[in-house]
């Protein structure tokens, strides 16, 4: 997401941050969350979850074209906007998500959770935290805060975009947990989760995430940053009919669009496809776990689905407008397909 540069500040990890596990992931989202579950000992056969793994029990699977976003083109993004909440419904925990306008009380939350040993996940915009340095901005991104030092008016940040915990400092992070930028204001959300002792069973997991992913896809699930558009397959199918008009649209500059096109495919903290290789391989592991062949059938569909997007990205990459509209048609079919195939498992 940004370049490989650190902060400017620097001090000694605390033994509070050395102890929390953090990897990278393909998106800020699962890979909080996986971090977090983690860090609580959290997991179904021993080992540490997958992101996918996680980014699928938490029913983010979704979709959200806008062709009327204020500032931008367009938006496409291929989750839901509530994942972060509805994980904890499937997972036998709890979630309050608080937000204010006053950073102080921000902040005296966030030091309130660390020092009880829960450290939160929080929404930042990248384009504040220093250690990313991108132009950007995306008031959504998840991290999570590991540790504080007052004295040495520093954080430590466990981000997916990076292999290490960062140093941030507060005022940065004050900045990027109380930006007004794109999708919307973050209020220095801050997300407090009551974890259980122990997860459920899988199979009532699955099945509970499953249900979610399949309203975000057939009903009205709420969009990232609450953008006006279109969702769920209602969102395919107005992007695949919009999509034959985008030459007539945009004109020459169609593509520098369809270069956006791409970034929001693989680049966007998405897993590289859109997030559907994520469904994918929770998919695949539930029904190893499992050892539930109609789960497998399921998990092969999704993963044509996944492996559409790529081809459709690169299409984009090569400006080839007709070859991107065959490859959309097919993915097209291909979500509705996926969506029958889950409904089997709800």
């Amino acid at each position: 997401m940004g370049d490989d540069s650190g902060s400017t500040t620097s001090a000694t990890p605390t033994a509070r941050a050395r102890a929390f596990p953090h990897r990278t992931a393909g998106h800020c989202g699962s890979g909080a969350l996986r971090d977090l579950l983690e860090f609580h000992g959290l997991d179904y056969d021993g080992t540490p979850l997958s992101e996918a793994m996680v980014f699928g029990l938490s029913g983010g699977y979704g979709f959200f074209y806008g062709d009327e976003v204020p500032g931008v083109p367009f938006y496409l993004v291929g989750r839901s906007g509530s994942m972060e909440l509805d994980v904890a419904g499937h997972l036998g925990a709890t979630v309050e998500l608080r937000q204010t306008d006053d950073p102080d009380e921000g902040w005296a939350w966030t030091r309130a959770a660390i020092d009880r040993g829960a450290p939160p996940m929080v929404w930042a915009d990248i384009g504040e935290l220093e250690y990313l340095r991108v132009r950007m901005s995306n008031t959504r991104h998840d991290i999570v805060i590991v540790d504080y030092d007052d004295g040495e008016d520093v954080a430590w940040i466990a981000d997916n975009d990076r292999e290490e915990l960062q140093l941030c400092s507060l005022e940065s992070l004050r900045r990027a947990r109380n930006s007004p930028a794109f999708p919307g204001p973050n209020r220095n959300a801050t997300f407090e989760y009551d974890w259980p002792t122990e997860l459920p069973p899988l199979r009532e997991a699955f099945r509970g995430a499953t249900s979610t992913a399949l309203e975000n896809m057939r009903g009205g699930a709420d969009a990232v940053g609450d953008l006006g558009g279109h969702t769920g397959l209602a969102g395919v199918d107005h992007l695949a009919q919009a999509f034959p008009q985008w030459p007539a649209m945009f004109g020459d500059g169609l593509p520098v669009i369809l270069d956006v096109l791409r970034v929001l495919i693989v680049k966007a903290g998405t897993g590289g496809a859109m997030f559907r290789s994520l469904q994918a391989e929770f998919l695949e592991e539930t029904a190893a776990l499992l050892e539930d062949a109609e789960i497998a059938a399921t998990a092969g569909v999704v993963r044509r689905l996944s492996d559409a997007w790529e081809h459709l990205a690169v299409d984009a990459a090569g400006h080839d407008h007709t070859a991107a509209n065959v490859t959309l048609q097919e993915i097209r079919r291909l979500e509705h397909d996926a969506v029958a195939a889950l409904e089997r498992h709800a």
